[in-house]
Formats: structure tokens, C-alpha cells, sequence
């Protein structure tokens, strides 16, 4: 055999051989991707980082096969399992309304006259139930009602019930049991109540109840669940961000809130510290640089995203090794995301979950939603905060589920566990610096729903400076709440101040007691209107100082009439809307031990109008008031004098029978409240005018008198605060210090 035989001989073999491997790598299994866990820590508004990180994740195409979340890490995280892409997440987050999130109510433009005036004058903070077994309060500041829904919209709950076995991918989020302290890993179950239970601040929000238990935030036990993410899908390799806040330095440790929040960041980083103990050297930790975005600087959520991204770009080496081939990563990707653009279902029939007190005929007449037409998910929304803000429960909820071949939409409310019965106090303390100082301390007890038409009783109390007890009986005509009926008794002792050239020179005690009844309609959540008969008993005794007016005493009886309007945004600080108040008495039946006194009338229109620019509101008010016929007696005469009503005279210094007033005022905001906090500062200036006719104090004051002042004030829990000062050509100029509901 020649050599060029052997040579090709040796170089077929050498093919053939190669053939036989090569057809044996190509058959051969490819060896299966490492398990990829992701562990979002929580940090609340800090943990919008997260999303900066997910949208590098999908840049760098790193698949995830299962996610454990704390805190806002379960907000993220929860979204992200439920098919949610990052930029979705980041768009929905951008048009929320953060500053409101965080209050439970839908606002007091859609809350009814009669709410607003005992939530002006009675703070519902503090609002304490009451029954056989004793006083009790809420469990959190927030109910967290906002929040809930915003998580359905997240996770689009108006395509049917979310919980979490179904998910595409694998999650758990961690909650705290509040009686146990034991760690509570959720795997099953509603997914939106999960993600709430996990960010209840305790204290700040009220635990949510499931199976039984009470949770709050996860982060006092488990702020970065590695332990639970290499548990839940046996993970190979494990992506961790941490964005916990740091802890204070002992030099900004200051005050109560700062020590209440250095307790929850010592608590978390303690077990954040224990999880981070886990990691290995191939799983890759994230700790975004946050800066100065604190845990509650919720409008900065998509700033933290960008330092999210930041972060994750930083360790795009470590995490490329991880990253799937661009068809490959599209699969995964179609596998876990929504698809396409959802398509509201045809509600076929909505269901109101049992309640206890409550009548769910009323609740269903809040709601707009019809049967046989697609879901409107965002009225949906709008109409449960609505209800919800009527103050009557403590969440109110839905879900989509399919029963057969029909799609149902089911609302779920849960009453307070306090109620129905309440009780609130309210404050209001004054000074001019000088002899006028006020304060008043009232409460009131408020039974509710006593019948299944909403009928309600209320007895309020005050002591103080005007003492005085009232009680009344509200009883709506049908379960829309449109008609109304009240029948009420007061009586109440208050003192009148009588000032010549300036100076106090007598106080009156005037006695005023009534009982009556009247019928009205609800002019929508705006206004009410309504007509009725009162009798009335006046008494006005000489208290202190010269006899300047015979003490008297009236008995009067007549029809009375009123239209209030009312679409202030806020009680005392208003920045747009509009408020009227008139009143009408006619005594046509009236007697009194004063000589010459006559049958008369009484009528009285205030009207006040709020629109804003940028940090500016500039605020309007007129006033007007007279006996179109007889003359008033000394307790019905009208005043003015006083904060806000002719600022550089003393409170009630003008007494008369007729007047007239007008400001304009307008005012600085200095900062914007907080979405937990929501404190506002306030800088303001204000020019008043006002005339008094038919003077039976002050005669020099006759014609038109002026006053100018300017004013700091902040909306507090306590109510507004406010420091002001003023003076007039014709008066002797006043500080003001008013705290606390008027």
C-alpha cells in the first residue's frame, strides 16, 4: 500500500470520526440554565429603585424564574409576577397621585354636607367607637384604601380574581404576624391583599386581616427574603436589592418621629444583615446609592427608579453571564407577560357581600356600574372611594369572578370594626394678647344606620368659653339619601362682649335654647336645602360692666330656611370652590318682656370663592345680613370683628342690626404636604371692609371701616394654626393666635 493510500485512508477515518462526534454534541441535551432567583428588599418610597433595576434585567435578557418581595419590594415584585412589564409599572406610577394616596378618602369635594361640617368641627381622626364591651379605636392611621386599588390596577384585578398559585411566575411576599412576631411568607391566596398586608406600617396603616391572622410590613422580620426566594424555586443563583433605609447618625436622632423611625431601621437592618449572611459568590447583590429619597418621599419614586437603573447597570458584568440568547429570552418573556390590551368583560350581575349594619342596597346605589355592560374599572375605582368615604367602613373592595359562563362582579365591604356607634372631640383655642381669649372643648356621640334607610342620632357637647348641648334625630327618605327629615334640641350659653371707643366695657350672658324640625333635600355632595320651624328662647343678662341694655328675654316661634353650598377642597385653607351659606328666620310669633318689641326677621348670606395658580390662592369674601322687618333684639344682633372678618378690630367688637363685608385675600403656600404627613405652610396677606348700620355698640364705627393684615398659618392634626396680625384706621390693631377647629 503506497503512502498516498495510507494517507487518504487516515484522512477518511479522521472525517468519519469527526462526523460520529459531531452528531453525538449535536444530539446531546444542552446543559439547562442555572435558576435565577430575584429578592426586591423593602424601603418604601426608596423602593422605586426596583423598578430601574427589573427594566436592566430585561435589557441585559436575564430571565427570572421566581421572586420574593418585602415591603415595596412585594409591589414591584407582585406586578412584575403578575405580568406587569417594568415600563408599565413605571408609567402607572408616574400618573399617581401620591400626594393623595395616602388619604383614604376620595377628597372632601365628594364627601356630603352633613360629613363635612362634623369632620370641620370634630376631628375624624379621632374618631373612638363605642358599645357594650367599651371604647376602642382604629388599629392605623390609614386604612389604606387608595392603596389597595391601586394595586388591582396594577395587576389588572377587572380581568378576574389574581391570587398568587396562578401567577406565571413563582412568588412569596413576606408579612409580619402582629400578635406573634412570627415571619409570614405568602405563597397562596389573593395577590393585591398580600401585597397591602406587606407594606402595613404598624401604626401607620391598619393590619390586614388573612386567615385568621393580623399582618403588618414584613420588613420588621424579613426585609431581604433570600432565605425564602432560594426556597421557593430552589434557586441557583440569587439577584438581591437592598434599598433599606441607612440609619440615622446619632446627631439627627431629634425627636420622637426620628426615634420611632431609627427603632424600624435598626429592626430591619438587623435581619437585612442575617439574609445577606446567605448569598454566595455567584449570586449578585444590589444596593442602589439613593441619596437624600427617604422612605416616605413618595413623588420620587422614578427618580429612585433611575438610581435603580444606575445600580444595575454597575453590575451588568456579573449579571451577563446570565443572559439569554435574544429568541430564547422572548419566549420566556411571552410566557410570563399580559397579553396584549385587555378587554374590559360584560359585568352579568354585581353582588354586594354581606354586611352587618350597613344597608348594601345604599352601597349598590353608590355605585354606577350596571349589569350587561363592559367593566369601567376606573369609575369602579372612583365610586368605591366615594362609599368608602362616607365613613361607615373600613374597606371596600372587588373582584371579577367567572361562575359558569357568567363574568360577576362581586364588592366586598368591611364595616368598622368600632362602629356603628362613635365618638369624636374637637378643639378651639384663641387669643388676641390682649383681654379676649377663647377656648372650647367639644364632643360628640354619633349613632349611625339605626334603621335600613341610614337613620342617625347625634348628641354633641362643648364647655368652655360658649357652653352649650345639642341633639338630633337624621332619618333619610329612601337609600339614595336624596330627602331627609331632622328633628333637633339645643341649649347653649355664650358671652357677648359690648365695646365703646374701643375698650370692652361690658360682657352679656346670652341663653339661647331651641327645638324644631325641618325637612331638606341633598343637592348632590354639594349642598343641602331645607325648610322647617323652630321655637326659640333668647335671654340676654348683664355678666360684667355698666347696664347698657335692660336684660331681656324673648319666646319666638317661626319658619326657618337654608341653603348651604359648599365645594371647598379643604375646610380652612381652600385653593378652588366655592361656599355659600344663607339663613332665613321669620318670627312670626314672638314675645319679650322689652318694651316695644315687634315680630321680626332675621337674613344672612355668606358666600366665600377659592381658585389658585401655582404656589399663589387668592380667596374672595361677602357677607351681608338684615331685619327686613321689626328690629333685632341683643342676642340676635349681628358682629363683626375678629380673624377674617375685619382683622384690625377685636373679636365681635361691631354690634348692629344690618351689615355689610367684604375681603380679599390671598395667600403663599410655602411647601406642598407630604403624602403621609400632609402639612402645609401658609402666608397671607388679606384687605377687609365692613359697615355696620343701626349700631348699638361702637356708634363712632357708622360707615364703611377698613383693615389689613397678613398672616403665617399650617394645617395641622389639630386643625389649622394660625398667627396673624392687623390693624384698622379705626382700631387699636390685634394679634391673633387661633389653634384648632373653630
Amino acid at each position: 500500500m503506497s503512502d498516498a493510500t495510507r494517507a487518504l485512508i487516515r484522512l477518511v477515518a479522521a472525517l468519519a470520526l469527526g462526523a460520529v462526534v459531531f452528531a453525538a454534541v449535536a444530539q446531546a441535551p444542552s446543559a439547562p440554565r442555572p435558576r435565577i432567583g430575584l429578592v426586591l428588599g423593602g424601603g418604601g418610597a426608596r423602593g422605586g429603585a426596583h423598578l430601574g433595576v427589573l427594566e436592566v434585567l430585561e435589557s441585559l435578557r436575564i430571565p427570572i424564574d421566581c421572586i420574593a418581595g418585602t415591603s415595596m419590594g412585594a409591589l414591584a415584585g407582585g406586578a412584575y409576577a403578575a405580568g406587569a412589564s417594568p415600563t408599565e409599572i413605571q408609567e402607572i406610577v408616574g400618573k399617581t397621585d401620591w400626594i393623595n394616596m395616602f388619604d383614604d378618602s376620595a377628597g372632601r369635594q365628594s364627601i356630603d354636607l352633613r360629613h363635612k361640617y362634623l369632620d370641620d368641627r370634630y376631628y375624624s381622626g379621632l374618631e373612638f367607637g363605642v358599645s357594650r364591651h367599651g371604647i376602642r379605636f382604629r388599629e392605623g392611621a390609614l386604612a389604606g384604601e387608595k392603596l389597595k386599588l391601586f394595586f388591582n390596577q396594577l395587576v389588572r384585578a377587572e380581568l378576574g380574581d389574581r391570587t398568587i398559585e396562578q401567577l406565571p411566575l413563582p412568588l412569596a411576599i413576606i408579612a409580619t404576624d402582629i400578635g406573634t412576631g412570627e415571619r409570614v411568607a405568602i405563597r397562596t391566596g389573593n395577590l393585591t391583599s398580600a401585597m397591602r398586608a406587606s407594606m402595613s406600617v404598624p401604626g401607620l396603616m391598619a393590619p390586614v386581616q388573612r386567615e385568621e391572622r393580623k399582618l403588618v410590613d414584613g420588613g420588621l422580620t424579613d426585609n431581604l427574603p433570600v432565605a425564602e426566594v432560594k426556597s421557593l424555586c430552589n434557586a441557583d443563583i440569587v439577584i438581591a436589592v437592598n434599598v433599606g433605609s441607612p440609619l440615622l447618625k446619632p446627631e439627627e436622632v431629634t425627636g420622637v418621629v426620628t426615634v420611632l423611625g431609627q427603632v424600624v431601621n435598626l429592626l430591619t437592618e438587623q435581619n437585612v444583615e442575617k439574609s445577606r449572611l446567605l448569598l454566595r459568590s455567584q449570586d449578585i447583590y444590589i444596593q442602589p446609592d439613593l441619596g437624600d429619597i427617604t422612605s416616605t418621599n413618595f413623588t420620587r419614586q422614578l427618580d429612585a427608579a433611575k438610581r435603580g437603573r444606575i445600580a444595575a447597570l454597575a453590575a451588568s458584568d456579573q449579571l451577563k453571564r446570565y443572559s439569554l440568547p435574544e429568541k430564547e429570552f422572548l419566549a420566556w418573556q411571552g410566557s410570563v407577560r399580559f397579553a396584549g390590551q385587555p378587554v374590559a368583560p360584560l359585568v352579568d350581575k354585581v353582588e354586594i357581600a354581606q354586611t352587618r349594619f350597613v344597608n348594601p342596597e345604599t352601597l349598590r346605589s353608590g355605585i354606577g356600574q350596571k349589569e350587561g355592560e363592559p367593566l369601567d374599572s376606573a369609575s369602579l375605582a372612583r365610586d368605591l372611594v366615594d362609599e368608602y368615604s362616607k365613613g361607615d367602613l373600613l374597606s371596600l373592595d372587588y373582584s371579577v369572578v367567572r361562575e359558569r359562563d357568567r363574568t360577576i362582579l362581586r364588592i366586598t365591604p368591611v364595616e368598622k370594626p368600632w362602629g356603628p356607634d362613635y365618638l369624636r372631640f374637637g378643639l378651639g383655642l384663641a387669643s388676641d394678647f390682649r383681654a379676649e381669649s377663647d377656648y372650647n372643648f367639644r364632643a360628640l356621640y354619633r349613632r349611625t344606620w339605626m334603621n335600613s334607610l341610614g337613620g342617625e342620632w347625634l348628641t354633641t357637647a362643648q364647655i368652655g368659653s360658649e357652653q352649650g348641648i345639642h341633639t338630633e334625630f337624621y332619618q333619610p327618605l329612601e337609600r339614595a339619601h336624596y330627602g331627609y327629615t331632622r328633628f333637633f334640641a339645643s341649649a347653649g350659653l355664650r358671652k357677648l362682649p359690648l365695646f365703646f371707643g374701643g375698650d370692652r366695657l361690658a360682657v352679656y350672658r346670652i341663653q339661647e335654647n331651641r327645638a324644631g324640625a325641618e325637612a331638606g333635600v341633598n343637592l348632590g355632595v354639594y349642598g343641602q336645602a331645607s325648610v322647617g320651624w323652630v321655637e326659640r328662647s333668647l335671654g340676654s343678662v348683664l355678666d360684667t360692666g355698666p347696664n347698657a341694655f335692660l336684660n331681656a328675654s324673648e319666646k319666638l316661634g317661626g319658619p326657618l330656611a337654608t341653603l348651604s353650598i359648599d365645594t371647598y377642597d379643604q375646610p380652612f385653607f381652600p385653593t378652588r370652590g366655592v361656599k355659600l351659606d344663607v339663613t332665613h328666620f321669620d318670627a312670626v310669633r314672638a314675645s319679650s318682656n322689652a318694651p316695644g318689641f315687634d315680630p321680626y326677621s332675621r337674613s344672612e348670606a355668606r358666600f366665600g370663592a377659592a381658585w389658585s395658580h401655582n404656589r399663589f390662592t387668592y380667596l374672595v369674601g361677602l357677607e351681608g345680613g338684615t331685619a327686613l322687618k321689626g328690629t333685632l333684639p341683643l342676642a340676635d344682633a349681628f358682629t363683626l370683628g375678629g380673624p377674617r372678618r375685619m382683622s384690625g378690630f377685636a373679636h365681635d367688637q361691631m354690634l348692629g342690626r344690618d351689615y355689610m363685608f367684604g375681603r380679599l385675600e390671598s395667600q403663599y403656600r410655602l411647601n406642598f404636604r407630604s403624602p403621609l404627613y400632609g402639612l402645609s405652610l401658609i402666608a397671607g396677606v388679606v384687605a377687609e371692609a365692613g359697615r355696620m348700620d343701626k349700631l348699638l355698640t361702637e356708634t363712632s364705627l357708622s360707615g364703611w371701616q377698613r383693615s389689613y393684615g397678613a398672616y403665617l398659618a399650617a394645617s395641622t392634626f389639630l386643625g389649622p394654626v394660625y398667627l396673624g396680625v392687623a390693624d384698622a384706621k379705626n382700631g387699636k390693631g390685634r394679634f391673633y393666635l387661633f389653634i384648632g377647629s373653630p
